[in-house]
């Protein structure tokens, strides 16, 4: 990992740990796309599950019915904090996904929401869910993918040409990653979700919320002047619909199974 990789991951971790309040107010989106993806695991009250990126645990009361103990990974403090007032984990470990401190084939489930674009190597990410997950065992991954934002990055193209989106990786790139895995037999699924918001402000706001609003190789820049904003809203306003200026968010679901039994 680069030194500008390093940086930007710190700064994401202390984003997540500013909003580990504020989050599960603001997670419409998220909560939808974990839940939908819960959905998919077998629900056996049985072996050892691994919640990465676990945020603040709002979903933790769920796995009752899909393990008999489950281990809370995330990278920020805060968060994992957060998620640790409901002792419900068998251990909280803060940990980056790329290089994850747990034994290997030390868990049968392994379950990952909207956590893996923000790995700078989900090559790595994804080697070490194989490399943790018992034979047989399963994965239930989910995660943005080009075409995310797109609403909002058009906006900002009309106003000047800096990078104000974070770059999601194409879903044949993502396919391909995690097909070099070897000993994994994987299913993907593409969903697409839409949210409305009365003005790009209200937008800004839910992703400050969330922690969501690091974007790599963002330069530092002042984006506050009412100029600027007025010239954004202008053109996204474009997009107005009778709901209202659409978010569209493109979601691949990644089902994986190891080798073996």
């Amino acid at each position: 990992m680069t030194k500008g990789e390093t940086l930007f991951l710190q700064k994401v971790a202390a984003s997540f740990g500013n909003a580990c309040h504020s989050y599960v107010a603001a997670a419409r989106l998220q909560q939808q796309v974990a839940l939908e993806a819960l959905a998919l695991m077998p629900e056996h009250a049985t072996g050892h599950l691994l919640d990465l990126g676990c945020g603040p645990g709002w979903i933790h009361p769920r796995f009752a019915n899909l393990c008999q103990q489950f281990t809370a990974v995330d990278l920020s403090a805060g968060m994992l904090a957060k998620a640790a007032s409901q002792q419900l984990a068998a251990a909280y470990v803060q940990a980056d996904a790329e290089q994850l401190p747990l034994p290997d084939a030390s868990v049968d489930k392994v379950f990952s929401s909207l956590m893996l674009q923000w790995c700078a190597n989900p090559h790595a990410a994804l080697s070490h869910i194989a490399r943790v997950l018992t034979p047989g065992g399963q994965a239930v991954l989910t995660t943005l993918v080009a075409g995310s934002l797109l609403e909002l990055q058009q906006a900002f193209a009309c106003v000047d040409d800096k990078q104000h989106v974070n770059h999601f990786l194409p879903v044949n790139q993502l396919k391909a990653t995690a097909s070099r895995l070897n000993g994994m037999s994987w299913q993907y699924i593409e969903r697409s979700y839409t949210l409305y918001y009365p003005d790009v402000q209200s937008l800004a706001r839910e992703l400050k919320a969330l922690g969501a609003n690091q974007v790599a190789g963002r330069q530092q820049q002042g984006l506050t002047g009412k100029g600027y904003w007025q010239k954004l809203a202008m053109a996204y306003d474009k997009t107005r619909t009778s709901e209202g200026l659409p978010a569209t968010y493109q979601v691949l679901q990644l089902v994986g199974v190891k080798d073996g039994s």
